[in-house]
């Protein structure tokens, strides 16, 4: 094999993501020539995409050691160290590659990324704008430019550096699951769209795929309003760092505007969570688009709302009642009519909307005020009648 000719196929099966036979061919030349440096970087790169970090650590140590100013040994390094999770050790690496190469962008990106994940997001910042300085478009230094920004809460810097990776990497599955990845921490509705996109670009990508179904449950329609409360409290929290005290106090009125909205948002809170469920395992339920459900879950909604309402006359509450028990018989019925032939006994009977009536038989031999039996009631079976659209069983087709 040519001198040459075994580095180019060795090139193209890390492209390949074939990197165990790119070390056979690494080992092969080191036969030949045992101090070929590229060899022994070939080597430990190889080892380093297996994950094999142990013999990688030692591969990488030994180049070191044969050529100390080869500014690739010391990045392999500081890629080893940074999979070890030794940040301190892998940001000595790179600077030592920074001194012997001090323009090499990909270098500064690497030392970002480092930092990055070091929690040092300011310093973080500053390397990849260094780097930047020498290549104004490298992809790498862009992204953890802006994913640094994002950390600090400068949203509006982070936005633009985003726009312009996009320019650049436009077809980078990485990038697009990275700025999806910040956009969903910050509840952006845009946060979906970057992801699916890192799927189609690199089905591979298992991080993006999770964060995506996150990204599609915050998007349903029960999320939206807790959405904003979270877009409103990253705002506060925002001002509330800013540079200037009417920024600061600003804040403090935003705080004091959503402190009467806390229950409500409660509630919504413990409803998207019973929804957010509901949704996850989707396939056992019926489709909240079914218009008998939606009907239901209204009507269930009435009974509460009337409980605020009361007193009402004895007709309209039974009413109110009997509309109710209307929608589970509809749908014991509908699954007679599929074959279901049994009677629903035990809990699924408890749990119906009728069983709220068994719960107050003996609270109304006690309670000498009917109006309030009547509110516990109603309130009870109106609860009862959500649960159980909420979570009645799906019908088959």
């Amino acid at each position: 094999m040519k001198r040459n000719e075994w580095h180019d196929r060795a090139a193209l099966l890390f492209e390949l993501r074939r990197p165990a036979e790119a070390g056979k061919l690494a080992l092969q030349r080191l036969v030949q020539e045992p101090r070929d440096l590229q060899a022994h970087l070939t080597l430990t790169e190889a080892l380093l995409r297996q994950k094999r970090l142990p013999e990688a650590l030692e591969t990488g140590q030994s180049t070191i050691a044969l050529e100390p100013e080869e500014p690739n040994g010391f990045f392999l390094m500081a890629q080893i160290q940074f999979q070890r999770g030794r940040y301190p050790e892998a940001d000595e690496m790179i600077g030592h590659a920074l001194r012997l190469r001090p323009g090499h962008t990909h270098f500064h990106a690497m030392r970002s990324r480092i930092l990055w994940f070091a929690d040092q997001y300011t310093a973080a910042a500053e390397v990849a704008r260094t780097g930047l300085a020498h290549n104004p478009r490298h992809a790498d230094s862009l992204m953890w430019l802006g994913l640094a920004l994002h950390k600090l809460r400068r949203y509006d810097e982070s936005d633009v550096v985003f726009r312009q990776l996009l320019q650049v990497a436009p077809n980078s599955a990485v990038a697009r699951a990275n700025i999806g990845s910040a956009l969903h921490e910050r509840h952006h509705p845009a946060a979906g769209l970057h992801l699916r996109e890192a799927l189609r670009l690199d089905p591979t990508l298992t991080t993006a795929q999770n964060l995506l179904e996150k990204a599609t449950l915050q998007a349903q329609w029960w999320n939206r309003p807790l959405l904003r409360a979270y877009q409103w409290r990253d705002t506060i929290r925002h001002h509330a760092q800013g540079p200037t005290l009417a920024l600061r106090l600003g804040a403090v009125a935003r705080v004091l505007l959503v402190l009467p909205l806390l229950l409500p948002l409660g509630v919504l809170y413990v409803l998207g969570k019973v929804l957010d469920w509901r949704y996850l395992f989707r396939g056992n339920f019926s489709s909240l688009s079914n218009r008998w459900v939606m009907a239901g879950i209204a009507w269930s909604l009435l009974v509460l709302l009337s409980v605020w309402l009361l007193p009402l006359p004895p007709p309209l509450v039974w009413l109110l009642v009997a509309v109710g028990l209307g929608f589970p018989l509809r749908n014991a019925w509908v699954r007679y009519q599929q074959g279901q032939k049994r009677f629903p006994l035990g809990f699924g009977m408890l749990l119906s909307p009728g069983g709220s009536a068994l719960l107050h038989a003996y609270g109304q031999l006690g309670t000498t005020d009917p109006g309030l039996e009547c509110r516990r009631f109603l309130a009870t079976f109106g609860v009862f009648l959500l649960l159980y659209q909420l979570l009645r069983p799906n019908q088959r087709p």
